[in-house]
């Protein structure tokens, strides 16, 4: 069996292409030629003297040829008849393609029968599943607010629950107890925090929230180291002219180690106190809790709002001058994140951080009275210490 591409190519109604008009009109015409020229008078020419005699001939010759021509257009005929109705089909078709590119609105009209219009499909809300809970599908310009008094205003959501925000939960109300008062603030805020408040003055109100339990003092234990060199230089054992660290001499380290925290001062102080100074230095100033160890020196909530209150009260073996030295200090203090950014008042503080424990101890001085206020916290941040700063300064003005 031969390939199908090597097969006779077929015409319109998968008859093979030789029965075509073309085609038997071409075998016709061959075949004339043909018969013209195998005819006798072709392969020998007739005589003169025959020429009376082949007048037969020659007429036979030319009625074939009429037989022929007779032939092809009875077979042209045919051909017409029988490709008149296709084409009439074809003639049609075009008229009608040519009325439709001529009258696009009809079009248009069926097509909007039959598919809704893309206004509408903007229309359609989204299902529950595709918006985000309280939304809606198509939100307004959040540059444009509603106007109140408008028609809709007062109409209702159609989904309650979706459309209100939730009511948040009451926050605690000071009753006048400030032990409780503390332990329900601290429960509002991440990580574990304790706190403890003196009011200076006033109805000389305290109060605590796990205030004696020792915690990591990180930098706050600062101000026990200041405390010493302060009691070393007023004895006379110590001169403020005296270098220390990096060039500067004791009171510029002195100022550094608490307005800016630095570390290299500290270091070099708590090298001339000891380990041994240092805890003789919590003991006179009545901190129980605190302790300096070579790992991390601890202390707690209330050890830090008593030494404060002995700062700011005077009580301090100290001079004058002394505390003045300490509590400018503590006033240019460079880090305000804590205490100082919840307080509507003046703040003398020092804060402490280091491996997620964030401390701030201070003596705030409200227009309507001065309190300390220590907090010690580990896994919290210092939005919680302002917010609890200024719940507190709530409670007590």
């Amino acid at each position: 069996m031969l390939p199908r591409e090597n097969l006779p190519h077929r015409g319109p109604g998968g008859r093979p292409a030789r029965h075509g008009f073309a085609y038997r009109a071409l075998g016709l015409a061959t075949a004339a030629l043909l018969m013209t020229a195998c005819s006798p008078a072709v392969f020998h020419p007739v005589s003169t003297q025959d020429a009376g005699s082949s007048a037969a001939p020659s007429s036979a010759h030319e009625q074939h040829k009429q037989e022929l021509a007779a032939e092809e257009e009875r077979l042209a005929s045919g051909q017409a008849e029988a490709e008149a109705p296709r084409q009439r089909l074809e003639d049609e078709t075009d008229e009608e393609e040519s009325a439709d590119a001529e009258d696009p609105v009809e079009d248009e009209e069926q097509a909007g029968a039959e598919a809704p219009d893309e206004e509408d499909l903007r229309a359609v809300p989204a299902p529950d599943e595709s918006t985000p809970e309280g939304s809606t599908p198509e939100d307004p310009d959040p540059e444009t607010p509603e106007d109140p008094d408008s028609e809709d205003s007062d109409a209702a959501p159609e989904d309650p629950e979706q459309s209100q925000p939730e009511t948040p939960a009451d926050t605690p109300s000071f009753t006048g107890d400030l032990d409780s008062y503390l332990d329900e603030l601290v429960a509002f805020h991440p990580g574990d925090i304790s706190i403890s408040v003196a009011e200076l003055g006033g109805q000389g109100r305290t109060g605590s929230s796990a205030g004696a339990e020792s915690r990591v003092s990180a930098s706050t234990y600062k101000v026990y180291v200041a405390y010493g060199i302060l009691s070393r230089v007023e004895s006379g054992e110590m001169d403020w002219g005296d270098m220390i660290e990096g060039g500067r001499d004791r009171a510029t380290c002195f100022a550094d180690m608490i307005s800016v925290s630095d570390n290299p001062c500290a270091d070099a102080f708590r090298g001339e106190l000891g380990w041994e100074g240092l805890r003789d230095i919590a003991a006179d100033t009545g901190g129980p809790a605190t302790d300096f160890i070579p790992a991390y020196a601890r202390s707690s909530a209330n050890d830090l709002t008593a030494f404060m209150t002995r700062l700011e009260s005077g009580s301090l073996d100290i001079s004058a001058e002394g505390r003045s030295r300490l509590l400018d200090a503590l006033e240019s203090n460079f880090f305000r994140d804590g205490i100082d950014a919840g307080s509507a008042g003046s703040v003398l503080n020092k804060v402490g951080f280091i491996d997620g424990y964030l401390n701030d101890t201070a003596i705030v001085r409200h227009p309507e009275g001065t309190y300390v206020l220590s907090i010690m916290s580990d896994g919290s941040d210092w939005d919680s210490i302002s917010t609890l700063t200024r719940d507190v300064e709530a409670a007590l003005y």
